[in-house]
């Protein structure tokens, strides 16, 4: 893959700060993590998001052989409360 179809699917972003230079995002850690699952046979297809907490995101998978499996990505770093609020859909509603 080149650098430009990386930015354009904003699985790196560019950090001129202090040097020049890129970084992953949330997106392409997960991107790179499901590469490694769909290598090994562990997950075939990605189906929905079941929820988010305060430290991970929870999808609905299917394993190579049909079988339906749970895959939960860790989000070391997520410093924002207030989004994981409003991302929760049980709670979403309350004043």
């Amino acid at each position: 893959m080149n650098l430009k179809l990386l930015l354009k699917n904003k699985l790196v972003v560019h950090d001129g700060k202090k040097y020049d230079g890129y970084k992953l995002t949330y997106l392409g850690y997960d991107y790179l993590a499901l590469h490694v699952f769909m290598k090994r046979g562990t997950v075939a297809k990605v189906h929905c998001k079941i929820g988010v907490g305060k430290e991970s995101d929870i999808y609905s998978c299917e394993s190579a052989d049909g079988e339906l499996c749970v895959l939960k990505l860790a989000r070391l770093g997520r410093t924002s409360f207030r989004t994981i609020k409003n991302n929760r859909d049980y709670i979403k509603h309350r004043t």
